[in-house]
């Protein structure tokens, strides 16, 4: 085994670790609170892409600005799944099988509504160049350290809020006990209109990094819901930090596959790493027994 290969397949797992932990905290945050499966959280990916890209294209913003008004529309369009389809269904006593199928069919129709409006072809966020740096043996690319900085950043600044503020504290005592929560004058719907927010933003953040270094497409958003799922699960719902790590370890784990497996073996390599540890641990890496 080389260890110029070691290290630069670790370098590599970091940052898509650093990803899907970015992935599992915005997908940890809504599930714990709500118990929603959100699957409709690939909408706020590909919004804030699309976005981005139309605003680059069509108004001529430069890179930032495009950027910015992406992750505004993609939080809104979360938040908007929260208020005009779960809220009703919430209010209405639905069951979470209910509310699921309408998560699952919203995210079956936004890409075929992405489609219609921008057609089916891949779209590039233009202005953003890509050098590379060598430390060592290593090879890094400054978009391998924008994504390591904003997603430590971001799942620091979201684990600190929740632990730290009053706003954290309301959606932690919602996510433990619901009915005391509420009986203490915490209001659900703001606390769940909050999280999907949080998790939208979240979640628009690593859509916009893929399309910095990739393109965007119709159905860019459902392949990392899976991921953040997993993460999140991986992790123990109902930790944050937990989530942060568990994504860690499954881009850590898909890197080191490479050294023994074919690339597209990585999928059975993460599925097979989530079945390991929920076995060891049923409650996650960082969860909690059920008592």
């Amino acid at each position: 085994m080389s260890l110029d290969l070691l290290a630069q397949l670790t370098v590599s797992g970091i940052v898509v670790g650093m990803t899907y932990a970015l992935l599992g905290v915005s997908f940890g945050v809504i599930y714990a609170t709500t118990k929603i499966f959100h699957l409709a959280h690939a909408v706020p990916y590909a919004a804030a892409a699309y976005t981005a890209v139309w605003a680059a294209e069509r108004l001529g913003l430069g890179l930032v600005p495009a950027c910015l008004l992406g992750l505004a529309v993609g939080t809104v369009a979360g938040a908007a799944i929260e208020i005009l389809a779960y809220r009703p269904m919430v209010g209405r006593n639905a069951t979470l099988l209910s509310i699921f199928l309408v998560s699952l069919g919203i995210s079956v129709a936004f890409p075929n509504l992405l489609q219609i409006v921008f057609g089916p072809e891949n779209r590039a966020l233009p202005g953003f160049t890509n050098p590379t740096y060598e430390l060592g043996a290593v090879t890094v690319s400054r978009h391998d350290l924008l994504t390591v900085a904003v997603s430590l950043v971001l799942v620091a600044v979201v684990v600190l809020f929740i632990d730290r503020t009053r706003l954290g504290r309301s959606i932690t005592a919602m996510r433990t006990n619901p009915t005391m929560a509420s009986a203490v004058g915490i209001d659900r719907k703001a606390v769940y209109l909050l999280v999907f927010g949080i998790g939208s933003l979240l979640v628009s953040v690593a859509g916009l990094l893929f399309t910095l270094r990739g393109v965007a497409t119709p159905t860019m958003g459902l392949a990392p819901v899976l991921t953040a799922f997993i993460a999140a699960f991986l992790g123990g719902i109902g930790s944050l930090p937990g989530a942060a790590l568990g994504g860690l370890v499954l881009g850590l784990v898909s890197s080191w596959s490479a050294l023994f497996l074919e690339v597209d073996y990585g999928p059975v390599v993460v599925f097979g790493a989530m079945f390991l540890v929920l076995l060891v641990r049923p409650q996650g890496l960082l969860g909690r027994e059920a008592v």
